[in-house]
């Protein structure tokens, strides 16, 4: 049935809805338009936007439970419905459960550096773990020995390398030393 009120907030419905956007009770589809509900009484139709409910509390307890157990498949799944928080802990927890399920993934830096820059000791571990990785990742020769030509590779390929490797190496450096003067061990 189409209903142009909600019969249980009086909330005014532009479309088919299977559930009120406003109160969330069940509405049912549409199939019938011929029988309209009347609007609550004392109800004055009105046109108003409610923000954006966050995901309930139990969700997130799941979430922290399933991140203390070391499940961070599951408990990613459960948080990413709080993505755009401020809360650093939320942001950690996600850029970490990223990191330990898909290591390069662009949003794990992402959230890692969210909680990191504002000065939460483990993602500024986390993240110096991760540029490490990323350095490792970049390392396709020994610099140290300077550019082989009998390598199989360009000097420009070598030299973009070695400055990304350079770059990851630094970054890690920098926040595992900031996680080190937290007190992270």
């Amino acid at each position: 049935m189409k209903y142009n009120f909600c019969p249980n907030c009086g909330f005014k419905l532009e479309g088919n809805f299977k559930f009120c956007p406003n109160c969330g009770v069940e509405l049912g589809g549409a199939a019938d338009s011929s029988r309209q509900p009347e609007p609550p009484r004392g109800y004055a139709e009105r046109e108003y936007t409610r923000a954006p409910q966050a995901p309930a509390s139990s969700t997130l307890d799941k979430a922290v439970m399933l991140f203390r157990d070391k499940d961070y498949g599951r408990a990613l799944s459960y948080l990413i419905d709080f993505a755009n928080t401020d809360d650093i802990e939320i942001l950690y927890m996600i850029g970490y459960c990223l990191y330990m399920t898909k290591k390069f993934d662009p949003n794990c830096e992402k959230f890692l550096k969210i909680a990191a820059d504002q000065g939460h000791p483990l993602a500024q571990g986390a993240l110096g773990e991760l540029y490490y990785a990323l350095a490792e990742e970049n390392s396709i020769a020994d610099f140290d020995r300077g550019y082989d030509p009998y390598s199989g590779i360009s000097r420009e390929k070598y030299e973009e390398a070695k400055s990304k490797c350079e770059m990851f190496y630094s970054l890690a450096l920098k926040y595992l030393n900031l996680a080190k003067s937290n007190g992270v061990k």
